[in-house]
């Protein structure tokens, strides 16, 4: 990781998925929701359209997995890798926004999911914590300015912790996913304590399948038989 000549660095976040990548960025404004069409592009980028949850997966007491349905089976969100969408909920009688990267990609047709950390404090993610199967989301997108391209450097080198794991991930199974980008990719994935670690279970195949793809975690809390990394990133 020590390499100039064509490795980048992209930084995740500890305080909420997808909003900390090098240029994201949102102007905080909200518009009325309106009812998803079931014919062209399912993402509008200023217009808030609705999409209902189908499936929710807990990944530890604060974390889960939600996975939202796409107007048809063969509907994808049309995301460009590397940008987010912006996630808009009823608070109070009042809209409140925030921005989260899908794990999912468009290779997934029929719906996108996203993982979420539950704050106490996060008006949204306690939003989704209590949605149940049925409710709905309004969503725009894509935001944000940077997007991937294949083969766009040599290596790439990416910094996560906690739930900004998650516009890595996008990122990496992208990669992956495609023979002809040689692009590697290390991650440092920093956590609280190893019950922290999500995705882990995908990440650790990806890493024992791809040679092109290494992950280190580093936590602050570690078990006695730890023997990955110890402290802060």
């Amino acid at each position: 990781m020590g390499d100039s000549n064509g490795l980048a660095f992209i930084f995740g976040a500890l305080l909420a998925a997808g909003i900390a990548y090098f240029f994201l960025g949102s102007n905080g404004k909200t518009s009325s929701p309106t009812i998803l069409a079931t014919t062209g592009p399912v993402l509008h980028p200023s217009e808030y359209r609705k999409f209902k949850l189908t499936k929710k997966v807990v990944l530890s007491p604060n974390t889960a997995r939600y996975r939202f349905e796409l107007p048809t089976p063969e509907s994808t969100l049309g995301l460009p890798i590397g940008r987010h969408i912006q996630v808009m909920v009823p608070v109070n009688g009042s809209p409140v926004a925030r921005s989260y990267t899908p794990t999912s990609t468009d290779n997934d047709r029929g719906y996108f999911e996203l993982v979420v950390k539950t704050y106490e404090s996060g008006a949204v993610s306690s939003y989704l914590h209590h949605m149940q199967v049925g409710d709905e989301v309004s969503v725009r997108g894509p935001r944000g300015t940077f997007q991937y391209k294949p083969n766009m450097v040599r290596a790439l080198g990416m910094v996560a912790g906690g739930t900004g794991i998650t516009p890595m991930y996008q990122i990496i199974q992208h990669i992956l996913a495609n023979p002809e980008d040689k692009t590697r990719v290390s991650v440092v994935f920093a956590n609280v304590s190893e019950e922290d670690i999500l995705l882990r279970e995908q990440l650790e195949l990806w890493a024992a399948d791809h040679d092109q793809f290494d992950i280190h975690y580093v936590l602050n809390n570690p078990p006695a038989e730890w023997t990955g990394g110890v402290g802060f990133v």
